[in-house]
């Protein structure tokens, strides 16, 4: 650049002019912002505005496109967009799955590129954060250490605690921004809007290319290729290679899997 406009600058010289341009720009695109919602005309007060105009895009404040809500930032903008249609605002390009969080889309990013920053000194397994590999070295210990005051039950993972006590008191505080459904887990939230509101079949099976709208929905569908078929009926001894199928098959019987439970944990 010093080359073809035959100029000094040095690095923290050009980041200084560049800062200042996008300060230019920012301010233009507000009083632009501002003209067309008091219906009056907008008139540049850079002379040189046509040249940064481009770069509108990256720099606040960010139009809702839908309520016209101005946001401070582009994450907050891609959250409040996303929550017009209930999408998550970080969606994976490599396999489609969405995020609420930008950091968790970065780690996720990382798993894609196999870019691990720690290792377990158990069994080496690569791991992307700190809480993970906490998370992680209770396997190889087996502890549990949360346990429930109400009911005793232990929980290997904090998360796992806090839904454990959503159940006892059965607060379902992930609610759907759409409709009047409400979830203890916020991955039951997600698969609910990719498959009631969103119903996007992005979750594509590796064997048939058939696609589902959630993860669950996926493996579920996945058991039809295993070679064994693993649920068996108790009464004829019948294989099924999902869950729903031998479902249906025992009401042949007269009777159903949850009383065939029962019956199984009474002898």
């Amino acid at each position: 650049m010093n080359a073809k406009f035959e100029l000094n600058l040095t690095n923290h010289d050009l980041e200084k002019e560049i800062t200042r341009l996008r300060k230019i720009c920012s301010y233009e695109k507000n009083q632009k912002i501002e003209c067309k919602q008091n219906k009056s005309i907008y008139e540049p007060t850079c002379r040189f505005y046509e040249h940064l105009a481009f770069a509108e895009i990256d720099v606040r404040p960010f139009e809702c496109p839908v309520c016209g809500n101005l946001l401070p930032s582009q994450s907050q903008y891609k959250k409040h967009v996303a929550s017009h249609d209930g999408s998550l605002p970080y969606k994976c390009i490599v396999c489609g799955h969405g995020f609420l969080l930008l950091n968790n889309f970065t780690v996720h990013l990382r798993r894609h590129a196999q870019d691990y920053n720690y290792s377990c000194e158990v069994c080496s397994r690569p791991i992307a954060t700190t809480s993970e590999l906490k998370c992680h070295m209770l396997t190889h210990t087996g502890e549990k250490p949360y346990v429930c005051d109400i009911c005793g039950k232990s929980s290997r993972l904090l998360n796992e605690f806090k839904e454990h006590l959503l159940r006892h008191e059965q607060r379902r505080i992930h609610k759907c921004s759409i409709c009047p459904k409400a979830f203890y887990n916020r991955g039951k939230l997600k698969d609910h809007m990719a498959a009631v509101h969103v119903k996007v079949r992005n979750k594509i099976c590796n064997v048939c290319n058939k696609g589902f709208t959630t993860q669950k929905q996926l493996r579920q569908h996945e058991h039809i290729h295993d070679a064994e078929r693993k649920y068996v009926c108790k009464i004829c001894g019948k294989r099924f290679s999902q869950a729903a199928g031998l479902s249906g098959h025992v009401k042949s019987h007269g009777t159903s899997l949850s009383a065939l439970s029962t019956s199984a944990s009474e002898d």
